[in-house]
């Protein structure tokens, strides 16, 4: 019994140092959160963080106003952004790469959130659209 109870330990130590190496960011209004590494440095209550190197951002959001469905940021979103490409497209998700507003690499993405949507930015100097991509593609509704 106490072989069995040691062996489930062992095995469970990985998911807990998994866990430890990342953390939670959430919108201002606690809607939307996404994963980030844990050594990333967060804007308390305004839903940013940011890289050690400062070369990687993410801003997450809910919007109140303008954008509440998924229909409005698949119409709005890519006149906005007019350097990315629409990369997914449904009623459960909206992802788009390219280049953001101030230049630099993207990946954008969207999700619903009941009554509002869920939306990501990462911006990124150096990495992958890959590596952007596996942090934004945790957003998800808060609550």
């Amino acid at each position: 019994m106490k072989l069995r109870i040691t062996l489930v330990l062992l095995l469970c130590l990985p998911c807990i140092t998994l866990a430890a190496d990342n953390q939670k960011l959430t919108d201002r209004t606690s809607t939307c959160s996404v994963v980030i590494p844990a050594n990333w440095a967060l804007t308390p209550g305004l839903g940013i963080a940011q890289s050690p190197d400062k070369k990687t951002s993410i801003a997450v959001t809910s919007p109140g106003h303008g954008l509440n469905s998924m229909a409005q940021v698949q119409q709005i979103a890519p006149t906005i952004y007019k350097d990315d490409k629409v990369t997914k497209s449904s009623g459960s998700e909206f992802e788009m790469e390219g280049k953001s507003q101030s230049g630099k690499p993207n990946v954008y993405r969207a999700v619903p959130a009941g009554a509002r949507v869920c939306i990501a930015e990462i911006t990124y100097d150096s990495g992958s659209p890959a590596e952007a991509r596996s942090i934004v593609e945790t957003l998800k509704p808060a609550k």
